[in-house]
């Protein structure tokens, strides 16, 4: 039993080492979506079960009046929709007229659409939520419960060779007859038997169990291994010329990889764009955050990527790689990268998404260069582990008028949002952070402006110092702005 509970500790211990970097964010394992189900605009969160199979508590918040039922199912992806479990009833939230609740069983690992379906005066409308489920530890069984069952195990045991050696003793006699040494005998001897198939019954229950065990333990999620290194491109000295597609000759070029016999162990998915991007890299100076990249780099093999790496301070770097793969999984690979000292030189980016940020964070608003300024709407307020986060931002010109933004990547607007030790990451869209694979049809024809004010459905996962960095694109150009907030350790979760 000790070394049982011990190794049990041990894999619990690593499983929750790499909890900091699970599915598409790191720290941060819960889903969470804002948008419209027909007429009425939704905001749904899914909290994440740490095991599966479990249940996932869905928390659905539906304004607009005369609603009159929610309801929710999970769907796997690729499933046959005509197998589908039947909805779900959410129940209202006492208190809140506009919060509505329910549990979702996932049955197992992978990629699931959420579908809320909403009924009321309005009519009815479905929201689809992509969401990623994946076993994030093993769950330990309390040491006092294994002592009071392996006691009660003990007792039944007891009892059963007890009933059996009376069966076989005592029960054949006639009332009245006291038996002999032939029945003692033969009570004992089917005692032996009795306990020799009991015996093999646990062994065998014992080994089934390990083999369970190791089978869970083996499937709970790990990203792929990953690396990230920096070399001088020369694809354009001695005469020779940069390949079409490939990054600028005579810059820097950092070189994302994954390890492909990790890869394999994993049952490789191929990629798919999220927001029109293969992959979506992050680099966060880790001493005091005073630097973003946010590149986008290109497609060298099915397992590298490259892009040219801009002018930033020397330092370590957090590096967040976020991608999609076909079957709909969304993850993010966490590494690190030490940068050297760099020449001043113009960079070039290997995308025109690509931004960076070099600077300290404020707590609102913050200042461009033309006197417009992007605030940050809920800084004055609490914020609390748990609640919602309040991230809602407005643009406006010097003279405080509102201000309009061009689509960057299909949005208003994105968030890239980290605590100082690296411990929790998220990439944030309005939308919330549901990969953009929906939005991609429709982005060729989304040229028009936008309101410049948007809102990141989020909640803080625990206290903290965080940086939170807002992107959007004005004038052709690609803006980013800085906002630093502390956050307590009351909330509502």
């Amino acid at each position: 039993m000790p070394r049982l509970i011990a190794r049990r500790i041990a894999v619990l211990s690593g499983a929750l080492s790499i909890l900091f970097v699970c599915a598409a964010h790191v720290g941060s394992p819960d889903t969470y979506f804002e948008g419209n189900a027909g007429a009425y605009p939704v905001r749904v969160i899914i909290r994440s079960p740490a095991v599966i199979p479990a249940r996932a508590d869905i928390i659905v918040r539906v304004t607009g009046g005369g609603v009159q039922h929610v309801t929710a199912t999970a769907r796997s992806w690729g499933a046959d929709s005509s197998n589908a479990p039947p909805p779900d009833d959410a129940a209202h939230v006492a208190g809140d007229s506009t919060l509505w609740t329910l549990q979702l069983w996932i049955m197992r690992q992978g990629s699931y659409a959420v579908l809320v379906h909403v009924d009321g005066a309005l009519g009815g409308g479905t929201a689809i939520v992509p969401y990623t489920a994946v076993a994030q530890r093993v769950l330990g069984m309390n040491p006092a419960m294994g002592v009071a069952l392996a006691a009660v195990g003990i007792f039944l045991i007891a009892g059963m060779l007890t009933i059996v050696g009376a069966a076989a003793g005592e029960a054949t006699l006639n009332p009245g007859d006291s038996g002999g040494d032939e029945v003692r005998t033969r009570s004992q001897r089917v005692r032996v038997r009795a306990a020799a198939i009991i015996l093999a019954i646990l062994v065998g229950g014992r080994i089934w169990w390990n083999a369970e065990d190791r089978a869970y333990t083996k499937a709970i999620y790990s990203p792929v291994a990953a690396t990230l290194s920096v070399r001088d491109d020369t694809t354009a000295r001695g005469g020779r010329r940069a390949k079409p597609g490939r990054v600028e000759p005579h810059t820097r070029i950092l070189r994302f990889a994954i390890d492909p016999a990790a890869a394999a162990r994993r049952g490789w998915v191929p990629l798919i764009p999220d927001h029109g991007k293969l992959v979506h890299l992050f680099l966060v100076k880790k001493d005091g955050l005073g630097a973003l990249a946010h590149l986008h780099p290109i497609k060298a093999d099915s397992l590298t990527f490259e892009s040219s790496l801009p002018f930033l301070p020397a330092g370590t770097y957090l590096a967040f790689a976020d991608i999609v793969h076909e079957n709909g999984f969304a993850e993010t690979i966490a590494q690190s990268v030490t940068l050297g000292e760099q020449p001043a030189m113009a960079w070039k980016p290997t995308d025109a998404d690509d931004a960076i940020f070099v600077g300290n964070g404020v707590r609102s608003p913050s200042r461009f260069d033309d006197g417009s300024t992007l605030s940050w709407d809920g800084a004055a307020g609490s914020h609390n582990a748990g609640a919602d986060a309040q991230l809602k931002f407005t643009l406006r010109d010097a003279a405080g008028k509102p201000l309009s933004v061009e689509p960057y990547m299909g949005m208003a607007a994105h968030a890239v949002v980290v605590r100082d030790d690296g411990s929790v990451f998220i990439h944030l869209h309005p939308m919330g952070t549901a990969p953009g694979i929906g939005t991609m049809p429709a982005m060729p024809a989304m040229t028009a402006e936008m309101p410049g004010e948007f809102e990141f459905p989020w909640e803080f996962p625990k206290p903290g110092h965080y940086r939170v960095w807002v992107q959007f694109r004005r004038a052709g150009a690609v803006r980013s702005a800085a906002f630093d907030v502390d956050v307590a350790t009351s909330g509502n979760r």
